[in-house]
């Protein structure tokens, strides 16, 4: 079973992730993750970020803190990025749930719907939380102003952009028991055995 995993920054999926894989032994696959793997020196997507964003190459290698305050106070820029990140971690996500063995895979992606990966998915869940929360974890977890946080949830996809596409929708916004909960639910709903 894939799962595709998506919702905005600061939702909660980290805890759906680390619940999955812990409880589940789910093959996690974090598209951020990818895509800073696919930057390194040497990669395609290196050089086509080198050439587009020169000033965020530091001692060689992209600095994802100036590529961050580029294109996240700038919506084409941020467009830009996406253009050349997107297929490579595409392609690169693909490659690694093909070749996985696990009964599980989970698929996490902020920018999944669109992407061309739900195609690979068999289900897509939807981790809600609601907005002031979210702007309250970044700032406690992440050290964000509450401007950069408010920045970033709204240049990404709302919530019923979302939630229009998922299958399933679990609550993030209490407690990590009543999410644990919800994802128990929705794995006894499925067939297969874990």
């Amino acid at each position: 079973m894939v799962i595709g995993l998506t919702g905005g920054i600061g939702s909660g999926k980290s805890t759906v992730l680390e619940y999955l894989k812990n409880n589940y032994n789910a093959f996690i696959i974090q598209s951020d993750y990818v895509a800073q793997e696919i930057m390194a020196p040497g990669h395609k997507v290196f050089e086509q970020i080198s050439n587009i964003f020169p000033e965020a190459v530091s001692d060689g290698k992209i600095d994802n803190n100036k590529l961050s305050a580029i294109v996240f106070s700038d919506k084409e820029a941020l467009k830009k990025l996406n253009s050349i990140t997107h297929p490579g971690t595409v392609e690169e996500i693909i490659r690694r749930v093909k070749n996985s063995k696990s009964n599980i895979i989970v698929v996490e992606s902020a920018l999944l719907i669109g992407s061309g990966l739900e195609a690979y998915c068999d289900e897509i869940w939807f981790v809600y939380c609601e907005k002031e929360k979210r702007i309250e974890r970044l700032m406690e977890n992440r050290g964000y102003s509450r401007n950069k946080a408010e920045n970033i949830i709204e240049n990404q996809p709302s919530d019923d952009d979302y939630n229009i596409h998922a299958d399933e929708f679990i609550d993030n916004t209490y407690s990590i028991e009543k999410t644990k909960e919800q994802i128990d639910f929705l794995l006894s709903m499925q067939e297969c055995s874990f």
